[in-house]
């Protein structure tokens, strides 16, 4: 390798943003910025993001200074990157990047969001730059995962802050040498334990991993220099994060401006985690043919690794007692939709996960391992019932995912019905209209004054 990981991806990045990145890459950039909307409209009453916000909140006002979403609080760059990464977290109901385990978007985004606030920059930059963000982040990602998954990490907190440093590098125009110096900053800084999970240290790691790649990018501007081998070289982040093969990194590098990884998001439409949403759709369409039949037993047939994260789940949390252990949990899950023939919010807060139908007929279900299935965008379910008849139901690809596409008016859709009542009356639809049409907009200014939970009706920022 002729020149180093950290060179090669500022390369890229650099090189693309000169140029355009790819129309249908950066119309996909704006449906995941949508799509995070649509994830944190209606987190703001959660403990974790209520606690970060406490204490992201200046004690006087901040002239400048960057938004946090749907508070509509100024405050310092930074700290608004962490608030709303966790707003992008706390919900589970953000994009996933399943081949490499993660939400892509949750730790970039927010960082860019900041960056373009204080720097003035316009619409289509921001475009371009989470688009081209991603791409260095998912490049990074592709070449950890799995094997920095099963060490334990949180994936997006190992490489969210690489892509977060190359995007708001791209924003400033920081030249190669800085720019290079952003990226190796951010990998030897990169972090994040999967142990967190079922807590709302989950949603700090995502905020923090945001405010990494902020500061990162932030440093080098200022001259702050990082190893140019900080992925690759001894003791650099492969050897330390990763056990996959070396080999890999070449194929990874070669496929930038080729493979653009930003299309291989799936999107969710109920607020849980990933590998539940294709057991949720069997219970549900299932449920609609079974005549009011009583369940004996549920089968679920799922990729293996799915059996082996839900068991270690269930060694951890037992009984769901919170709703962010309830998230966790696919059995609760698809038993609450079946008990209540829905899935929101509600089917993971109490009276939900103490509820004795909902958590019974979780005891009567089972997972077995399906070698066959290569993803967990897929999933069989075959129900049987206590009068002997059975039924089965398969999704090979859930809605929102690579192989079943949501299309622009359902993300639309999913947005209005998220946001429900919590906007002021025509306000979600002046935050679709931003949102699409942020390419042709100044700034981001706008799009930030719009989203706000204030029912100024004017759309002005508190």
């Amino acid at each position: 390798m002729s020149s180093s990981v950290s060179e090669r991806l500022t390369r890229f990045a650099r090189e693309w943003s000169a140029r355009g990145a790819p129309g249908e890459a950066t119309h996909e950039a704006k449906r995941l910025l949508l799509n995070q909307l649509k994830a944190s409209v209606a987190a703001t009453d959660r403990e974790a993001v209520r606690l970060l916000h406490e204490w992201a909140r200046p004690s006087d006002p901040v002239s400048g200074g960057a938004h946090v979403l749907w508070y509509g609080t100024r405050t310092d760059p930074e700290r608004a990157a962490v608030v709303n990464g966790a707003l992008f977290e706390v919900l589970d109901f953000h994009d996933t990047y399943i081949p490499c385990f993660m939400h892509a978007t949750s730790a970039v985004l927010p960082a860019v969001l900041a960056q373009a606030e204080v720097g003035g920059q316009s619409g289509a930059e921001v475009v371009t730059a989470l688009t081209l963000g991603m791409e260095v982040e998912l490049a990074v990602a592709t070449m950890l995962m799995p094997t920095g998954y099963y060490r334990g990490y949180v994936p997006a907190g190992l490489t969210g802050g690489v892509g977060a440093a190359a995007a708001c590098s791209l924003l400033a125009g920081l030249d190669e040498e800085r720019m290079r110096n952003a990226l190796g900053i951010a990998m030897c800084t990169a972090f994040g334990l999967y142990v967190s999970v079922g807590s709302m240290t989950l949603s700090y790691i995502t905020g923090a991993t945001a405010r990494s790649g902020l500061t990162a990018f932030a440093l080098a501007e200022r001259g702050f220099d990082a190893p140019p081998t900080a992925f690759e070289g001894d003791k650099g982040m492969f050897v330390t994060h990763t056990d996959e093969d070396a080999a890999k990194i070449e194929g990874v590098l070669d496929s930038l401006g080729s493979t653009w990884r930003i299309h291989g998001q799936s999107y969710k439409t109920v607020p849980t985690e990933t590998i539940t949403h294709p057991a949720i759709e069997c219970a549900l369409e299932l449920r609609a043919r079974a005549g009011g039949r009583e369940v004996k037993r549920m089968r679920f047939a799922v990729q293996p690794i799915v059996k082996e994260i839900v068991d270690e789940r269930w060694e951890r949390f037992g009984v769901p007692s919170t709703e962010l252990t309830a998230r966790f949990d696919l059995l609760f899950c698809a038993a609450a939709a079946w008990e209540r023939g829905r899935f929101t919010l509600a089917e993971m807060q109490e009276p939900a996960y103490t509820d004795p139908a909902i958590l019974a007929l979780r005891e009567r279900s089972e997972l077995v391992p399906d070698p066959a299935r290569e993803s967990f965008d897929g999933c069989s379910l075959t129900v049987e019932f206590t009068d002997g008849s059975t039924e089965t139901s398969s999704v090979d690809a859930f809605l929102g995912s690579p192989g079943r596409r949501m299309s622009d008016a359902q993300l639309s859709e999913l947005f209005r019905t998220s946001a429900g009542e919590l906007l002021a009356p025509g306000r979600a639809d002046a935050i679709l209209d931003a949102t699409w049409g942020l390419e042709e907009a100044p700034s981001v200014h706008d799009l930030m004054s719009l989203a706000t939970l204030a029912r100024d009706d004017g759309g002005g920022t508190p």
